[in-house]
């Protein structure tokens, strides 16, 4: 059985970049909507909205619009963490595990937000896995 080993972890950090742009959208999105959508809503043309004591209804597209663009800046910055690990990975092989590692992680937390509409987190956890299957001394 031959040993089909790569000089650099290829696939993995492919798979990761795929990922990492779909992370990225979708953190741009939910960021969009926060800034562009959320806060022009009108909550008083729904009729069975109950705010909570001492809550303005009127505050609640603000509130919305914080937390919704929290998440996406947080989707943002895992997304750029997975794509610069992906880009890592291929200039600098020799500390593949560090890159890897980090892939997982951070599509792990992207889950938190849109997750790259979740296809996007699968592909950088993959990517990161394989990229830590590499082997850099059979290549």
């Amino acid at each position: 059985m031959e040993n089909k080993a790569t000089a650099y972890p290829k696939t993995g950090s492919i798979l990761a970049l795929v990922g990492s742009s779909l992370i990225l959208i979708g953190g741009v999105l939910l960021t969009w909507v926060s800034a562009e959508i959320l806060p022009h809503i009108d909550i008083s043309s729904f009729p069975n909205v109950h705010t909570p004591p001492g809550l303005a209804a009127g505050s609640i597209p603000a509130i919305a619009s914080g937390v919704v663009g929290a998440v996406g800046l947080f989707g943002l910055v895992s997304g750029a963490i997975v794509l610069a690990s992906a880009v890592l990975v291929l200039a600098v092989p020799s500390q593949s595990r560090t890159w890897g590692v980090l892939m997982i992680v951070f599509s792990a937390f992207s889950f938190l937000g849109l997750g790259g509409f979740v296809v996007g987190a699968v592909l950088g956890i993959v990517g990161g896995v394989l990229t830590l299957r590499w082997n850099p001394s059979t290549a």
